[in-house]
């Protein structure tokens, strides 16, 4: 045999090793957020069910990738909606389900695909407000947004950018808005637009009005009163290639028609977007209460874990720590569980994360506080402001250090270690009162008599403290002396700030106060050997999980608006560790790997030589 045979016999052996058989498995996609995704793991679900083999859900950023997949065969059914349907084949969008489901089985079986039986759900595109917001601005209707829509920042996602028929510049020239402001976001985002719509950055979004966010957060739907989106009616769409190749696929498909309301739609979406759960367990455990597949949900970890202070814990700021684990753990149920000390939870393993202020890291045991070195800081989350609260009139006091008593929440909590550092820091004679208080109205009722100080480290405006100040007689009394001393050497993570005037009802001046960096806490990789004090994290030394990895410690990050870096004096995470330069790599391998290289050079001149020498006549 010639050279030039087996050179060839060679590239083919090495170009069939790189391919793959056609296994006939059924490949079902799904856009990239959460409604999609439950759909289509339900489609696999009923698939499956009746033998067929099914490879798995193909995730697509956006609508008109998904719809190319499906054309191009590389995937073979997707759950879609027929209004979209419509749009994405230039035709004119209709508000008749009906008609529109029939129009689109038209246009689309020339292209080789089926349109199946609607579930029963309608996801019509929606804008949706804060509803205190929408109230100042008196909107009820789309309509009465345009005369002040110049006014407002809307939020969107990147898809509803760029659809043709019912999008944002359709929109916008049917019921001629002129925004003020867009903010633009990923499909694969759109999820951060409720956050971003809650914390105050954009005043309008655009929604699903499945979105299980909707009912929960209690936000307000503006009426489309011009009717511009048309209707939204999902059905899984199908291959006609894939159904000739599968008898028993369409009539799995068509099991799930009629199967769901959008209230139960809604509840579903609600399990993934805000219970952190995993589409797939969602879809299979729904599927299974209808008797549509005999096994049930995915087998579920359990919630995940973030201990915090019961006053912490019922806070904004839980909220915020909340939304970012959700995103951070993607498929996991994330909840917050209220506990005395936050840290010793982390430490036993009953918790993987821990929502405390700076000052938890520190042994206050000692004459002197001492870093903990067991755990170390994962994402800021926002600050702590120390608010002192004293009645009003001949119950109150004019000062701190007047205070005989200082109420406090559990020993553990941000309220007890904080009055324990001011008591020591301004030379305090007031007794500490500690009481097993699980909000900031429990601690306030037990302001029942003159010299008692409520110590209560909550974000700056807090709910919970305006609540408190608009139906009780009560004011902020200022952190005096701090400077003075040694104080700003001796508790370096304590920082002076000021609650603006205002900030409370009949607060009218500022007030001198302390914070303290409100951080999520995990394990560290090398737990300290020290013992931790009595108001350290428990006796536990060494906390009993693994470090949390550097990805999610990212994604724990980019959850929180702002990007706040983690105060400095705090032990942090590796991955917030600067990178360093590569070192270029050794001049002299060694004497192995240069024997290797030889024979390698000296095998390429051989085969060389024999492809090029004439063979003899």
């Amino acid at each position: 045999m010639s050279i030039r045979a087996i050179i060839a016999i060679l590239a083919t052996v090495l170009a069939l090793a790189g391919c793959t058989e056609e296994d006939g498995k059924i490949r079902i996609g799904a856009k990239n957020f959460g409604e999609s995704k439950i759909l289509a793991h339900m489609m696999a679900a009923v698939i499956a069910e009746q033998g067929i083999p099914v490879e798995g859900v193909v995730e697509y950023e956006n609508t008109p990738s998904i719809l190319e997949a499906l054309k191009r065969g590389d995937i073979d059914a997707y759950p879609e909606y027929n209004g979209t349907g419509l749009v994405m084949l230039g035709q004119s969008p209709l508000a008749d389900g009906d008609a529109a489901t029939e129009r689109v089985k038209q246009i689309f079986e020339p292209l080789g695909i089926s349109w199946r039986e609607r579930i029963g759900v309608a996801n019509n595109y929606g804008l949706a407000m804060l509803p205190e917001r929408a109230e100042d601005m008196r909107l009820t209707d789309m309509s009465q947004l345009v005369r002040r829509s110049s006014e407002v920042t809307i939020g969107i996602e990147d898809d509803f950018t760029a659809r043709p028929l019912d999008g944002l510049t359709p929109m916008t020239q049917r019921y001629g808005f002129e925004f003020g402001e867009i903010v633009e976001v990923p499909l694969s985002d759109r999820g951060t637009l409720y956050d971003q719509l809650l914390d105050g950055k954009v005043d309008v979004i655009e929604v699903y009005t499945t979105d299980g966010q909707i009912a929960d957060y209690g936000l307000t739907l503006l009426q489309d009163d011009l009717q511009f989106f048309p209707v939204y009616e999902l059905a899984p769409i199908v291959r006609l290639e894939s159904l000739a190749r599968h008898p028993a696929l369409g009539g799995a498909l068509d099991a799930l028609g009629g199967k769901f309301t959008n209230e139960e739609m809604q509840a579903l979406n609600r399990r993934v977007d805000l219970e952190g759960r995993s589409p797939e367990a969602v879809a299979r455990d729904a599927l299974a209460r209808l008797g549509l597949i005999a096994a049930g949900a995915v087998e579920a970890e359990d919630p995940l874990m973030i201990a915090a202070s019961p006053l912490l814990a019922e806070s904004d700021l839980a909220s915020t720590a909340l939304r970012s684990a959700r995103r951070a753990y993607v498929g996991r149920e994330v909840t917050i569980d209220p506990s005395h000390d936050p840290l010793a939870e982390v430490a036993n393993g009953n918790a993987r994360l821990a929502l405390v202020g700076a000052e938890s890291f520190f042994d206050l045991s000692g004459p002197t506080p001492v870093r903990t070195e067991a755990f170390e800081g994962l994402a800021a989350v926002g600050a702590n402001a120390v608010h002192l609260v004293s009645p009003t009139g001949d119950a109150g006091v004019g000062a701190l250090s007047e205070a005989t008593e200082l109420i406090v929440g559990p020993e553990g909590s941000a309220s007890y270690r904080i009055a324990t550092i001011l008591t020591d820091a301004l030379g305090l004679t007031a007794a500490l009162t500690v009481t097993d208080a699980t909000s900031a109205g429990d601690l306030l009722t037990l302001l029942d008599a003159k010299g008692k100080v409520a110590v209560l480290p909550a974000p700056v405006g807090s709910d919970m403290i305006a609540a408190a100040f608009s139906s009780a007689e009560l004011k902020l009394l200022p952190v005096d002396g701090w400077t003075q001393g040694a104080n700003l050497v001796k508790y370096p993570f304590l920082r002076q700030t000021r609650i603006p005037g205002g900030s409370y009802g009949r607060q009218f001046t500022a007030v001198e106060t302390l914070s303290s960096q409100a951080v999520l806490a995990g394990p560290a990789p090398v737990p300290a050997i020290a013992t931790i004090g009595d108001q350290g994290p428990g006796a536990t030394a060494a906390p009993a999980l693994k470090p949390v990895p550097t990805s999610t410690v990212q994604a724990l990050a980019a959850g929180i608006t702002g990007g706040e870096l983690i105060d400095p004096v705090l032990p942090l995470a590796a991955a917030f560790a600067p990178t360093l330069p590569t070192p270029p790599a050794a001049m002299n391998p060694s004497a192995d790997v240069s024997v290797l290289n030889v024979a390698l050079v000296l095998m390429f001149v051989w085969l060389f030589w024999l492809y090029v020498r004439r063979e003899a006549p």
